[in-house]
């Protein structure tokens, strides 16, 4: 038996080492094509304007805010979608207010609290037909959280700080990516 072990180590040391001795540049390198998540970029001027749109589709839905009788549906990193739920069987889709990179909303009283990339804004919504952002604290978010997609285990395209800042991801097959968590 302990010759058998002794042949055994042997033979797959032998193997080892002749594997060591074959140049790297000479073994065959398939490229890796894996599902994972590319980062969205853009520029200040695109991140930062805020627009209200007519209502559209949802497509990617967030989180979801109800202030009697209307609801507040974030559209991960486009914006936030505003309904009229008065009656319940026959909800009406008022206006899509446009915030690049938002990812949570909340209200309390007639203001509504939205990220927008780094910054945190304010809406006064009292009257949804004339929506008025009323503060915006510039800086809020640390922008090295945005180098990671939230609540993401897999793989994923590293970040280039030089294409702009990130404002969202997106599903898509990378090849030979460097990057995952």
């Amino acid at each position: 038996m302990n010759c058998l072990m002794l042949k055994s180590f042997v033979i797959l040391s032998l193997i080892t080492l002749a594997s060591c001795l074959i140049p790297q540049d000479e073994i065959a390198q398939e490229s890796i094509v894996a599902s994972g998540l590319k980062p969205i970029y853009a520029s200040n001027e695109e991140w930062k304007s805020i627009d209200a749109l007519p209502p559209r589709p949802v497509s990617k839905l967030g989180k979801i805010y109800y202030k009697k009788p209307y609801i507040f549906v974030n559209e991960l990193y486009e914006g936030i979608h505003i309904i009229d739920n008065s009656n319940p069987s026959d909800p009406i889709f008022l206006k899509f207010l446009k915030i690049v990179g938002n990812k949570d909303i909340a209200i309390k009283g007639n203001y509504l609290y939205a990220d927008n990339v780094t910054d945190l804004l304010v809406f006064n919504i009292e009257d949804l037909d004339d929506i008025t952002l009323v503060n915006t604290i510039e800086g809020l978010y640390n922008e090295q959280n945005l180098i990671f997609p939230d609540a993401y285990e897999g793989f994923f395209e590293c970040v280039d700080s030089s294409k702009g800042i990130v404002i969202g991801w997106e599903e898509t097959e990378l090849t030979d990516p460097k990057c995952w968590r």
